[in-house]
């Protein structure tokens, strides 16, 4: 694992369509960008940031998510996540993420916290080998 620092970011951009709606993937009826969506870009954004950084066989998995929804986004607004590295803990990595639409509104905020982890050793253990 090479040195981490806060000048690590990352950066993940979508576009909200039918398919990264609250309808579409049942997290609500409406066809506004969802809210797990927003989770998952900001989190492509912290792997987007980290990515570089990574050795050999390491990889890094989410394990704690603390974020508002604020504003809603409607179909065709383009978003984008942004996630800058706050803090780090050994192989624990804090992230302070984002989330902004195309009129630079903030829609949502906070923090995601990731471990840099060996893939094969982590999928051997949650596979029971």
């Amino acid at each position: 694992m090479k040195k981490f620092s806060s000048l690590t970011v990352g950066e993940a951009v979508t576009t909200v369509n039918k398919t990264n709606c609250a309808a579409a993937v049942k997290s609500g009826s409406l066809e506004v960008f969802a809210t797990p969506m927003m989770l998952a870009l900001m989190e492509e954004a912290t792997c987007n940031a980290v990515a570089p950084l990574l050795e050999n066989d390491e990889t890094t998995v989410g394990t704690k998510i603390t974020v508002t929804h604020d504003k809603a986004s409607g179909i065709g607004t383009v978003i984008t996540a942004t996630a800058s590295l706050n803090e780090v803990d050994g192989r624990r990595l804090v992230f302070d993420v984002s989330a902004t639409d195309d009129k630079g509104d903030t829609i949502g905020r906070g923090t995601i916290e990731r471990f840099v982890v060996y893939s094969e050793k982590f999928m051997n253990r949650v596979n029971g080998k």
